[in-house]
């Protein structure tokens, strides 16, 4: 007598296997058996027939560290069939909450009503254990959070003392739980960091068994040099790499990925363990000041606003709209104001301006699109989404079709309710997964139903070093997607965001049945993850 048994699916086991007539048995909060369809018996049977059955999705690459405190239900990533979220991505993590980190995440967090209580990432994790959610997390920690919190937000290279401050920081938050450090390189101040900075706290890591993931410094015109310092991370740390939302921005940079690509491979066979993620849509989205030049976001918020009402200071910021550095790429000019569309708008006056591109407020207030922009960053204190069209469409089916790339929403745990759904947002918070086996699988045929499952579950969960996550086998985790492949499809849309996506008929994390009938349960199941650090 087995707790739940899934009866008459399809099991796609996570490992690229093929599709084979199984039935899934859960006891407790394990996998109990795969067994060829029998009479066994259970206290809760799951009628699977005609419907795919497949480990619960990882979403390698997430933003929900503060989202899941004011959304425990994970609504809008359970819905879809994520069970697992690897957060503090991109520089930005939960912890260190010390100095001007410390004030970046709480005004972060205060737009979603949600308060800093914690310090350290045990107490983030312990914060989130005490809450319970709906997906088990696990954290990255940020370079750029460490950085803010000994160095603060100045441009400047950090010193023998402080860059042992920083490494001190990670291997503690490592011992704490972390899998690893993440960078942001075109965000402030994850920006000012020296690659050999960032060596260093790559070496921290890999010591303790973690992985490197990077935004990388650039994905336009810059994209080649980026990746190559991502390998040269990873080579001289030496450290497995994941290179995050991998991309091309830009007309002028589209079709780079193959040169990337190739780099990639090359690196691999050279000895560098590097890989990418990628999501399914040819639409980034960033806050809005990161269309400014690197010296305009030095500093803390007040030095970057007092330096955006400055007359010559202005007139420079245009300037370089039109004519980019070395080390800033013209984000405007690469990608068109009429492609860069506003979202999350706090000011009431400013709401009239939601989903509509920087060039259409621009001809609504008579202004020229670089100062709309200037001033709604400004109106807005910094705290201003916007969602770039582009990327190129078969850029994405090149590197999502790779076999090195994990699929990845680069979202939020959000709902149409509460604070999260206020304004509209980037769908693949919505409908990343779903997306990739509606669009890619089943319209496009780009690749298999049986490899699509894979870059969701097992190769992730490699990457990031779940052991019992990943794959449908005897004594893993019983975290389980099943979907009817004749109606999964992702709804969200860039006009109407906040919609959960079709076909998703039962999703079950730890042996708890958390969807079913498409509806959530309110189970709050998910455990917090911790990474035990070994030495490397």
């Amino acid at each position: 007598m087995h707790d739940i048994l899934i009866k008459g699916g399809m099991v796609i086991d996570g490992s690229g296997a093929p599709a084979a007539p199984l039935d899934v048995a859960i006891d407790a909060t394990k996998i109990s058996g795969l067994l060829k369809h029998s009479d066994s018996r259970a206290t809760v049977t799951i009628d699977a027939a005609g419907m795919v059955v497949c480990p619960g999705f990882i979403d390698i690459h997430s933003h929900s560290e503060l989202y899941l405190l004011c959304n425990p239900l994970a609504e809008s990533k359970i819905r879809q069939g994520v069970t697992t979220e690897l957060v503090g991505n991109c520089g930005m993590s939960p912890a260190p909450a010390i100095g001007a980190a410390k004030d970046y995440l709480e005004e972060s967090a205060r737009m979603l009503d949600v308060d800093v209580d914690w310090v350290t990432l045990d107490e983030y994790l312990l914060r989130l254990l005490n809450l319970r959610t709906s997906v088990n997390v696990a954290s990255l920690i940020g370079a750029g959070m460490l950085r803010a919190s000994v160095i603060g937000t100045k441009d400047v290279s950090a010193d023998k003392e402080q860059l042992g401050r920083m490494n001190q920081l990670l291997a503690d938050a490592m011992l704490e739980g972390a899998f690893g450090l993440s960078s942001g390189l075109i965000y402030a101040p994850g920006c000012f960091s020296s690659t050999q900075e960032l060596v260093s706290l790559a070496s921290t890591s890999a010591s303790l068994g973690g992985l490197y993931t990077s935004h990388i410094r650039g994905e336009g015109r810059t994209l080649v040099s980026a990746v190559q310092e991502a390998i040269q991370i990873g080579r001289e740390a030496p450290t497995r790499v994941e290179i995050s939302h991998h991309k091309a921005c830009g007309k002028s940079s589209w079709g780079f990925v193959n040169q990337t690509l190739k780099m990639i491979e090359d690196a691999r066979a050279s000895g560098v363990d590097v890989a990418f993620d990628v999501y399914p849509y040819t639409a980034s989205s960033t806050t809005l000041d990161t269309i400014l030049p690197l010296w305009a976001r030095e500093g803390d918020k007040e030095t970057i606003l007092a330096r955006l009402e400055d007359p010559e200071k202005r007139k420079r910021i245009c300037e370089e709209f039109k004519n980019s550095s070395d080390t800033w790429e013209d984000i405007a000019a690469e990608t068109g104001w009429d492609n860069i569309i506003l979202v999350g708008f706090k000011r009431e006056s400013n709401r009239r301006f939601e989903n509509k591109s920087v060039a259409q407020i621009a001809a609504t207030l008579g202004k020229s699109p670089d100062e709309t922009a200037l001033d709604l960053i400004a109106d807005e204190e910094l705290h201003l989404a916007a969602i770039f069209h582009e990327i190129d469409e078969n850029d994405v089916m090149k590197v999502m079709s790779h076999p090195l790339a994990s699929i990845g929403s680069d979202g939020e745990a959000e709902a149409p309710y509460g604070p999260s759904g206020k304004s509209a947002t980037h769908p693949r918070a919505y409908g990343a997964f779903p997306r990739v086996i509606r669009r890619y699988v089943i319209e496009k045929g780009l690749f298999s139903l049986e490899e699509a499952i894979r870059k969701m579950t097992s190769w992730p969960a490699e990457r990031i070093g779940l052991a019992d996550r990943g794959v449908l086998a005897r004594g893993m985790a019983a975290d389980v997607v099943i979907f009817d492949p004749e109606k999964i499809r992702d709804m969200a849309t860039f006009e109407d965001s906040h919609r959960y996506p079709e076909g998703i008929a039962s999703v079950i994390v730890n042996g708890a049945v958390t969807i079913d009938n498409s509806e959530h349960t309110k189970e709050r199941a998910g455990q917090v993850l911790r990474h035990s650090p070994r030495v490397a």
